[in-house]
């Protein structure tokens, strides 16, 4: 079945409205929709976010690319599969205070923001509001007066809503000299200072992206100076391990527990001595002298995204092309990032500790597959399996993807049937693979049948976007595992 644009559009129009509904159609049809809901469970106790919450990120190009939204999206279905949130992307390439290309501010409040009924924003702008030069008082007054001005926007149009200003990610005047005195950064440091005060004024949370971001770099560019160059590549966005970082940062300020779950067996005596967020059942020792038991984990360990892959910076505007992990590849850039910020440490535990066992070398397999060799003074110690690519961790990369398909289904309904078609086009330049032209025709107010075609679009993609979401949610439900301890 292919869904066909009113005769009344022009005909570049019409394809490209045609192609883009044929497409929500197809991947609706194909399995995405129909999907029982879960029940409702209440987080960890102390995390900010709360069942039913709606989480909108704000921002510019970087937030546009979606990497660091994307990673705490992962996070909170992986580590708390039964909390309903959902979230959305608002970040738009080159935007300020007061606007951009599609729309000024109010605009973009108005249509990005406010109909999405969100109960938490992030805000992140700043990069292009300092103009890419010396601190400037007439910008900087600007600025401050247009983020003040959001904020009572969404006080005021969103009652209740829980409003979080993070500084922005920092410029690159690290691994390149700056270009001027000083150097960018340092006066992104000043906006960062006032969005500061501005948050403690307001009783705001602040979050501060720039600072850690700047310390890993200082520290990769002294001991891997080829990697460090590849976290801020082109100086102004980060690369997709550079986004863990800043997820980090929003994860560790909501209070995200560190803890996938953390199991400690006894060996001797065939019994479990821990297990949380954790069931074991079936423990038995093998009589090679190894052992045997299944487990459920009440949560999943976190995909980092462009860990076990190169995720290109500018992903390809395709939902097709979800994150592609390869279980025998680790990113350098990111393996470094992860050591130096500690990422791992601080976010992705997921503890086996085995006692009891004669010494030797074990191999653990789980669902009969090996996933590594551990000494039994290893085991003793306690391994974090959040380390290998086990069927947990390529359960979360299933979520991942599914994660990835709803926020590009939301950015092609959005950008390319809402703003490009409605008098917003992209400036005249190569973006996710593709060059905006700038004859492309635009949709007439006073054009009913365009106006009705866009709303069956942006409907159509609104019910992908709510089908993958109960995909997501059924993905990343606890699984039964089988383990085994072989000595070798």
């Amino acid at each position: 079945m292919r869904f066909r644009a009113p005769a009344s559009l022009s005909g570049r129009l019409r394809l490209h409205l045609s192609n883009l509904l044929s497409f929500s159609f197809l991947a609706i049809f194909f399995g995405l929709a129909g999907v029982a809901r879960l029940a409702a469970a209440p987080p960890s106790q102390g995390f900010y976010l709360h069942p039913g919450d709606r989480v909108c990120f704000y921002g510019d190009s970087i937030t546009e690319q979606r990497f660091y939204p994307a990673e705490v999206e992962t996070y909170v279905l992986t580590r708390f599969p039964h909390l309903r949130v959902r979230f959305i992307d608002a970040g738009v390439g080159g935007d300020r205070v007061t606007g951009g290309w599609a729309g000024p501010i109010d605009l973009r409040l108005k249509r990005d923001v406010f109909p999405f009924r969100p109960t938490v924003v992030t805000i992140m702008l700043g990069m292009n509001d300092a103009g890419y030069r010396p601190f400037d008082a007439k910008l900087f007054a600007t600025y401050k007066n247009g983020y003040r001005h959001i904020i009572a926007s969404l006080r005021r149009h969103l009652p209740g809503v829980r409003i979080v200003l993070l500084a922005t990610s920092p410029y690159d005047d690290v691994t390149q000299p700056p270009t001027f005195p000083g150097g960018y950064n340092a006066v992104l440091d000043r906006y960062d200072a006032f969005v500061r005060r501005l948050a403690k004024q307001d009783h705001l949370l602040f979050v501060d992206f720039n600072a850690p971001m700047v310390r890993v770099l200082r520290a990769a560019w002294k001991s891997h100076p080829q990697l460090a160059k590849q976290i801020l590549p082109g100086r102004v966005h980060p690369s997709a391990a550079g986004e863990m970082m800043m997820a980090q940062a929003l994860l560790k300020a909501w209070g995200a527990p560190a803890l996938v779950s953390s199991v400690a067996l006894d060996a001797r005596s065939g019994a479990a001595a821990r297990a949380v967020k954790a069931t074991v059942a079936g423990l038995r020792r093998l009589p090679s002298g190894g052992l045997s038991w299944n487990e459920t984990e009440r949560a999943l360990p976190l995909p980092m995204l462009a860990l076990h892959e190169n995720w290109p910076q500018f992903p390809a505007w395709n939902l097709f092309l979800p994150p592609q992990p390869q279980p025998n590849y680790t990113s350098p850039s990111a393996a470094l990032i992860d050591r130096l910020s500690g990422f791992t440490r601080q976010l992705d535990q997921e503890r086996l500790q085995v006692s009891g066992l004669a010494d030797g070398q074990y191999r653990l397999a789980i669902d009969g597959h090996p996933i590594a060799n551990f000494s039994a003074a290893q085991l003793r110690r306690g391994v974090n399996l959040a380390r290998y690519f086990t069927p947990m961790l390529l359960q979360a990369y299933r979520v991942n993807d599914l994660v990835w398909e709803e926020i590009e289904a939301h950015f092609v309904a959005w950008h390319g049937i809402q703003t490009a078609l409605q008098g917003f086009p992209k400036p005249t330049w190569k973006r996710h693979g593709v060059v905006t032209p700038r004859n492309l025709p635009l949709l007439s107010t006073n054009d009913a049948a365009a106006a009705r075609a866009v709303s069956q679009a942006m409907a159509a993609m609104a019910r992908l976007q709510t089908a993958i979401a109960a995909r997501e949610r059924q993905a990343s439900r606890p699984r039964r595992h089988q383990f085994t301890l072989i000595p070798q």
